[in-house]
């Protein structure tokens, strides 16, 4: 009796765990996702994004320790300024350029964003040590900074979902989506819905990594496993289908954490990717696409 006791702890304790690190894989897919729905393009340079706003949370804790809060929301305006900034000197240009000239592109914005963060703040981790209480019951402990973590995911997941589906915004985006050249017809300003779709985007981005700078540590190079994670989300969930996004992010997170708790953690981005493999095969629309 008591080994099933522990049995379902450690189960319901993979769950919570599960869910807690899927609103952050779910909210990294979601920056990617607008990025490709608006513009077609796949930003290859996620990962050191993720981690540049992970620096940019830390540094304000860092000078004003007494809430995380600022370092988040100045970390969201940092994702704003960075994403208007990138798309008019560079991102611009690569629309409607072939995939390889975008992947090599963004590499190399990637290269450069890592590199210059590593000689500013060196290779040491880092995380923002901010002292949240933790909530056990009996073998279930419940980290309160993962709830607010969660909450703040989950509470900008739906503002952004409300932008797209009731402001006149959403409405324009949704319109380039789905018809570009009818868009222009109508009079709409497809570059400047391209500037705020991929600052949108970025802001997604720079918020995910200060999110993830409060529970993980993190260090220059460290935004890979989370961007390779954050495209299986994204194809896994529908390419440029915000909803589809989350919902594959907390199915990733579940498989994540059980495959950490029953088996080893090292081999979780091996089963997402053969989650992933298998997708393609039998839906490569994704869970949210239609088939044509």
């Amino acid at each position: 009796m008591q080994v099933w006791a522990m049995s379902l702890e450690l189960f319901s304790q993979t769950i919570i765990n599960g869910l807690f690190i899927g609103f952050l894989f779910g909210l990294a897919g979601m920056g990617l996702t607008i990025i490709f729905g608006v513009m077609r393009i796949l930003n290859f340079a996620t990962g050191a994004m993720i981690m540049l706003g992970a620096y940019v949370a830390f540094w304000t804790y860092t000078y004003w320790p007494y809430s995380p809060i600022p370092g988040i929301l100045v970390s969201a305006g940092m994702g704003f300024l960075f994403g208007v900034v990138v798309y008019q000197i560079l991102v611009r240009r690569l629309i409607g350029k072939p995939i390889l000239t975008t992947l090599l592109v963004l590499f190399g914005l990637a290269s450069i964003l890592e590199n210059s963060m590593l000689n500013a703040w060196s290779p040491n981790p880092r995380s923002i040590p901010v002292d949240f209480p933790t909530i056990s019951m009996g073998l279930i402990s419940i980290s309160t900074s993962r709830v607010f973590v969660s909450v703040m995911a989950i509470v900008t997941t739906l503002i952004v979902l409300a932008i797209f589906r009731y402001t006149t915004f959403g409405r324009v985006i949704r319109a380039v989506i789905q018809d570009k050249i009818a868009a222009t017809l109508m009079g709409v300003n497809v570059n400047r819905v391209y500037t705020l779709g991929f600052a949108l985007g970025s802001v997604l981005t720079f918020f995910a990594g200060a999110l993830l700078a409060m529970i993980y540590p993190f260090e220059p190079f460290g935004g890979l496993p989370y961007a390779l994670m954050a495209f299986v989300v994204v194809v896994l969930g529908t390419l440029g289908n915000p909803v589809g996004c989350l919902i594959a992010g907390l199915l990733i997170g579940l498989v994540h954490s059980f495959v950490g708790s029953y088996w080893t953690l090292n081999m979780s981005p091996a089963v997402a990717y053969l989650i992933l493999i298998i997708t393609f095969l039998i839906r490569p629309e994704g869970l949210m696409g239609r088939k044509e």
